[in-house]
């Protein structure tokens, strides 16, 4: 019996050995060594890579309002959270020192006037010379220049709002001696055409962001919801401090309730104009951060083809350069291919 297993095995291998030899001869016959392949089109499509961002709410207007000269603070009109308009009265100095200082330069051209009164009829009379009435008259012209001075401070004296907005700090309070060109008030406007979102962007980011680039914006205060929103400035300098270029945004809707500092999460959608080179992802073998290698047929024969990769984008890679005049390449079956290898395109 164990005999008769033995011969049946040999029989089994010796079977199968003809068979794989004759595939193999059939196959050198006929010189079906070809490499099966698929391909793909090299495509030409205008592909946006979005940037991603964190941002904060700010206000595109702010005021810090200050008092042209120093005093002695009299009284504070508004305080922190009011809301005011443009032109408004917020703050005002005594007036004690400055009405004596209009006082003095008035009576200053009064006696001005009268020197050069005085000066004309010496030269009349042959008395003085016309230096003296020239002198005179520069007398005159200094008094006038300090009187309009005082004049101009005095009205000065107080402070009123160049922006509506709303008071979101009050600087300094009634009796306090404050000194020329000191902030009194912090002003944010609040309208909402005011609220802005800023963002930080690297270099490569903000080179590809233009004027008018759609954005998307959400906020941690209003989860779930999307805010629409475009570029509306870009910085001409960097950020020393966080070594980023800021990129500001409006809302195109209108604006929940907001507070300067909200976080936002901003996603920005540059605009290309131009067509990008295209390929599958799979076709793409041999990688090397954005070195790579594809393969074109010509002739029935596979053709190593270096690239350079702009960016992922999917499941497609968009190409920066290599495939100039290429026109298909190898998806599946690339990565068994080599320079020159027979190949037979399939379905």
């Amino acid at each position: 019996m164990k005999y008769q297993f033995t011969i049946f095995a040999l029989l089994v291998l010796a079977s199968c050995g003809t068979e794989d030899s004759a595939d193999t001869a059939k196959k050198e016959t006929n010189g079906d060594n070809s490499i099966p392949v698929r391909i793909a089109p090299v495509e030409q499509k205008n592909i946006v890579l979005s940037i991603h961002a964190s941002g904060q709410v700010a206000s595109d207007r702010e005021a810090k309002p200050a008092f042209k000269i120093g005093g002695v603070v009299a009284k504070m009109d508004a305080g922190e959270g009011s809301f005011v308009k443009k032109g408004q009265l917020l703050a005002s100095l005594d007036l004690t020192e400055i009405s004596a200082q209009v006082q003095q330069a008035d009576e200053a051209v009064a006696k001005a006037e009268r020197d050069l009164q005085r000066a004309e009829n010496l030269y009349a009379d042959s008395v003085a010379t016309l230096e003296n009435v020239q002198d005179a008259q520069t007398g005159v012209n200094v008094a006038e220049q300090n009187l309009r001075m005082a004049n101009f401070n005095k009205n000065y004296a107080e402070i009123r709002s160049p922006i509506s907005g709303k008071v979101i700090k009050k600087l300094v309070n009634t009796g306090e001696i404050v000194g020329a060109g000191m902030p009194a008030y912090y002003i944010l406007g609040n309208t909402k055409n005011d609220w802005v979102i800023k963002a930080g962007l690297s270099d490569r980011d903000w080179a590809r962001v233009a004027m008018g680039d759609r954005a998307t914006v959400s906020f941690d205060a209003y989860p779930g919801k999307i805010f629409n929103a475009k570029v509306t400035k870009l910085a001409d300098t960097g950020n020393p401090g966080s070594g980023t270029f800021d990129v500001q945004l409006m809302l195109s809707e209108a604006a929940p309730r907001f507070a300067v500092g909200l976080v936002s999460s901003v996603e920005i959608f540059p605009e290309h104009n131009d067509n990008q080179v295209v390929i599958p992802l799979d076709a793409l073998v041999e990688t090397n951060r954005l070195q790579a290698k594809v393969f074109t047929i010509i002739e029935n024969k596979a053709v190593a083809v270096p690239v350079t990769i702009a960016f992922l984008h999917k499941d497609e890679v968009v190409i920066q350069s290599g495939l100039e005049g290429v026109k298909n390449v190898v998806t599946d079956g690339a990565p068994y291919l080599f320079d020159g290898a027979k190949v037979k395109v399939v379905e």
